[in-house]
């Protein structure tokens, strides 16, 4: 009799909508069913997936945010250091290169040692002789077997003719200082009294010499023998 009852109820719709207000509530929905097998599998790695790259984001996102508002210090990079070259050669701290000497001025200069060598001399610095130049200098120092001969001296010339030496009287420390066209400097280093000969007190002295009528002629007065040798 139930069985009746209802099928009554389903045949007549129209008075149960009228009871109700003329409205008849949607029946429920059901869900699709879950696919299988192999397009399932498919679709369940592909939200999985799509699941990990949105935490990966949203990680980087707040590492962002983190860092960027942190009082963290900044990260730097020290710059490499950069190679040096090594320059083949310093040419400014050798001073210039001097002009290398004609047949001719080798010559002359070979002329002037040979001149100082007949007196009993050997000379210092061969490149103190300067033959572009009208006066020219040797400073000579005594050969090891001359005998009483102490102290060196100056040889100068005109071009390549000798004209004589700075003093009668030798100095045991004597140098060229200075030298240009037709002036020469010397420089003498003096000696106190008690002093010994590696240790002389008294100064040095600069003296020009130049040529006056063809003839030598210092400029500046010379040290007195006495102090240009140690004391005896």
């Amino acid at each position: 009799m139930m069985q009746d009852e209802a099928e009554v109820r389903e045949e007549q719709p129209a008075g149960d909508a009228r009871r109700t207000g003329g409205t008849r509530a949607a029946p429920p929905r059901r869900r699709p069913p879950r696919p299988r097998g192999a397009r399932g599998m498919v679709a369940r790695a592909i939200g999985l997936a799509a699941t990990l790259v949105l935490l990966g984001v949203g990680v980087a996102v707040v590492l962002t945010v983190t860092n960027s508002g942190g009082d963290s210090p900044k990260e730097t990079f020290a710059a490499a250091p950069t190679a040096t070259p090594t320059p083949a050669r310093d040419r400014k701290a050798k001073g210039p290169r001097r002009p290398r000497l004609t047949n001719a001025q080798r010559a002359s200069r070979n002329a002037a040692v040979a001149q100082i060598r007949s007196q009993g001399f050997e000379p210092v610095a061969i490149a103190a002789y300067e033959p572009r130049q009208t006066l020219r200098v040797l400073i000579g120092r005594p050969k090891a077997s001359s005998t009483g001969v102490r102290g060196r001296r100056a040889f100068f010339f005109v071009r390549e003719q000798y004209i004589g030496t700075d003093s009668t009287s030798p100095s045991l420390r004597l140098k060229v200082a200075a030298q240009r066209g037709s002036q020469i400097t010397l420089a003498y280093t003096r000696y106190a009294p008690g002093d010994k000969a590696c240790c002389p007190r008294d100064g040095t002295v600069k003296v020009r010499f130049t040529l006056s009528g063809g003839q030598l002629a210092p400029l500046d007065p010379i040290p007195p023998a006495a102090s240009r040798l140690p004391p005896s």
